[in-house]
């Protein structure tokens, strides 16, 4: 029975440790998104601008 407990244990570390990897990753992810939206939005205003012009 200690050892169903010990593997269930280590089973539960493994997927914790892999969820927060996978955490870090949407987090990065994210950030490299709200990063190229931001120069979407930046270019599309100097394109408003050449036009108005």
């Amino acid at each position: 029975m200690k050892r169903i407990a010990v593997i269930a244990a280590a089973f539960a570390l493994s997927l914790t440790l892999a969820a927060c990897n996978t955490w870090s990753g949407v987090k990065q992810d994210a950030k490299e998104v709200g990063q190229a939206a931001g120069k979407g939005i930046e270019r599309a205003g100097e394109k408003v601008q050449e036009v108005a012009k």
